[in-house]
């Protein structure tokens, strides 16, 4: 029986993540705050740990941060609740090496599809570990433990640096295998004046990026009055596969929509380039989406989603490749006469 620690300061949503994890079939461990809840960790030495961010005294990004400096607890898998409000502790966040976020207020399936999903992920990692290092004997792992530990820290702390620095490079780019997520975030612009229209956009697209770029985006350009983020497939997080974080962020922007406005999302894969955009004379640098069949099915769908009222519409080969991971609906055709599969959720939830 895996065991949980729920590290949370809300007595009522705590009671309500325990119940849920529980009747899941979890052990867990209850803490009020992130001092107890270091501890607990230490003494307990969970299966996973899932932790509020917003926490009097000690944040949950805090905690995350101690707990990837213990070589003992560094590799334990960590679930970030946050509403994602505070947009200056977005990078901290990412730093520290979370190995999922879910956005509050969450319902309890997801939570535990959530603590189920990095179980299965570690397991898996687990037992690669094992079998390549099958001639080893414990003593030998206990002695190395402490070093693998700040290789992880090192290795974590190199990609996230690496995929800033990529983010405002001024050169080409190219990606192979990328996944392609397009979202209309404003939904009846009817009545709308001009001003109005500028600041709802300028708020939508804000809150857009953060998430986007939380759940792991390698690049997010304006398409309009849209948002076009790009998540590379050869930059793998360490415990979560990009198709799964583009998925949990089409999701997540859905879910964080005023009920009064609708949000279409369309998801592909397949290769895309951006173009570098140098201006000498200004001083002005950045990146221009370089126009291709990826750029070009992936508008399509998000076309078709708004006439068919769909929230979330994905290719045949996105839907493919989420097929362990998402729960599809309704299959049409786009006016490009290409398949395209309707995204209702995740693949463990109601």
């Amino acid at each position: 029986m895996p065991s949980v620690l729920l590290i949370e300061d809300d007595d009522a949503q705590r009671l309500v993540a325990s119940f849920a994890l529980k009747k899941s079939g979890h052990r867990v461990r209850e803490e009020r705050d992130g001092p107890q809840g270091i501890a607990a960790a230490r003494e307990l030495r969970p299966d996973v740990i899932v932790c509020d961010v917003m926490m009097p005294g000690m944040t949950g990004y805090e905690v995350l941060t101690a707990l990837r400096a213990d070589p003992g607890l560094a590799t334990v898998p960590v679930i970030l609740l946050t509403a994602m409000s505070d947009r200056e502790h977005m990078r901290q966040g990412m730093n520290s090496g979370a190995d999922d976020y879910l956005t509050k207020p969450y319902r309890s399936d997801e939570l535990c599809a959530a603590v189920t999903a990095v179980l299965a992920r570690r397991q898996v990692q687990e037992e690669a570990f094992r079998s390549s290092v099958s001639g080893m004997v414990e003593s030998a792992l206990e002695q190395q433990k402490e070093t693998l530990g700040r290789q992880y820290e090192t290795h974590l702390q190199r990609e996230i640096n690496s995929r800033w620095a990529k983010a405002n490079a001024a050169t080409d780019l190219h990606y192979p295998h990328a996944f392609l997520l397009l979202a209309d975030l404003l939904g009846d612009r009817a009545g709308a004046s001009e001003t109005e229209l500028a600041e709802r956009v300028r708020q939508a697209q804000q809150s857009a990026r953060d998430k986007l770029y939380l759940f792991g985006a390698t690049q997010v350009l304006p398409y309009g009055t849209k948002l076009l983020a790009v998540f590379s497939g050869d930059e793998a997080s360490v415990t979560t596969p990009p198709e799964m974080r583009v998925l949990r962020a089409a999701i997540a922007l859905a879910k964080a929509a005023p009920r009064e406005q609708t949000v279409r999302i369309a998801l592909h894969t397949g290769p895309v380039a951006l173009v570098a955009v140098n201006d000498g004379l200004h001083g002005d640098q950045g990146h221009a989406l370089v126009p291709g069949e990826s750029v070009n099915t992936v508008a399509a769908l998000e076309e078709f989603a708004a006439a068919s009222g769909w929230r979330i519409a994905a290719s045949q080969a996105m839907a493919r490749t989420l097929a362990d991971e998402a729960r599809t609906g309704r299959r049409e055709t786009t006016a490009r006469g290409e398949p395209a599969i309707e995204i209702v959720g995740l693949a463990n939830s109601p």
